[in-house]
This record gives structure tokens, C-alpha cells and sequence, in this order.
């Protein structure tokens, strides 16, 4: 249920963002640039079961938003939103965690929106700086919370994202 829900409540998004981060956090920020341009969408998956989720993501449509990400975003702020990457068309590109500061979530759907692979992505270290990306071509990628497609029981080959919904 906590995944089904997580995305509808940004009011935590938009406290955090009053409260400021914590001072461990001290070289984060609530938004990026990037995130400061994308819009706050509805869009709609179906789990491996044919259940509907509704959830609420910003989406990231253009090279600038998607450059940006989630880089120096507080941990906090990231744990309470996610960032579905939209591409004109099929790409084959891998994703980085450089200047990320929570370990996320990422969904890769091809151009039907069936999904096709779940990583998660930890934050760098001084020794592993790894890259990340399907094995196939894909058009969107969702980046989340931790956890979030387990719980939502989301998972390669059995569940999509509604192009329609977007």
C-alpha cells in the first residue's frame, strides 16, 4: 500500500523543502535546476497481476531535465517522488549515480511501455562508480525510491506503463 501512495503525498516533498536538509546533507538541495523545469504528471502502471496504479512522477522530457536527475537532491527529497524519463524515441543510454545522494530504483519500458528491467543504482563510492542500463533499447525510465517496484510488485516482462497516460 506505502508504494501505491507514495507519489500522491508531496506535501512531505514540499516540507522537506521548507524544513531544509539535515546538516549531514549540507551540499544537497530539495530541487535541482532540472527538477525546478519538469512538470508533475499522473501516469498509470499495470503490476504483474493487471492491477492499475496511479501514481504522481515529474517528468523528464528534455536533455537538460534528463541530465539533471536527481543530482545533489537531499536523500529525503528523493525518497518521496520519482522521475519517469521520456525519450522521443528507443534509446540505448546507461544512467549514472554521480552527485546522486540516495540509492534509487530504475524501471527501463521499451516503446510499448512493457517493462523491461529493474536496477537498483547505489550511491558512489571512492571504488565503484558503475554505470547502468538494460540490455535492450528502451524509451522511458522511471527512477524511484528504493523499493518502490517490489512493493508495487512491478516486475520485468509482466507489467507496463499506459503510454497513453502520459
Amino acid at each position: 500500500m506505502k508504494a501505491q501512495t507514495l507519489f500522491y503525498s508531496l506535501g512531505l516533498f514540499a516540507l522537506a523543502f521548507m524544513s531544509g536538509c539535515n546538516a549531514a546533507e549540507d551540499d544537497c538541495v530539495i530541487k535541482n535546476e532540472g527538477m525546478e523545469s519538469m512538470h508533475l504528471e499522473g501516469i498509470t502502471l499495470f503490476d504483474d497481476n493487471g492491477n492499475t496504479k496511479h501514481i504522481r512522477s515529474l517528468i523528464a522530457d528534455d536533455h537538460f531535465e534528463r541530465a539533471m536527475g536527481f543530482q545533489h537532491v537531499c536523500p529525503d527529497a528523493v525518497k518521496e517522488t520519482g522521475i519517469l524519463f521520456v525519450y522521443t524515441e528507443p534509446i540505448q543510454g546507461s544512467f549514472h549515480m554521480s552527485n546522486v545522494k540516495a540509492p534509487l530504483d530504475i524501471g527501463f519500458f521499451d516503446g510499448q511501455g512493457t517493462l523491461i528491467d529493474v536496477l537498483r543504482m547505489d550511491v558512489y563510492t571512492d571504488d565503484a562508480q558503475p554505470l547502468y542500463s538494460p540490455n535492450k533499447p528502451y524509451q522511458f525510465a522511471l527512477e524511484t525510491p528504493v523499493g518502490f517496484f517490489e512493493e508495487s510488485m512491478l516486475s520485468p516482462g509482466k507489467s507496463r506503463l499506459v503510454i497513453g497516460s502520459l
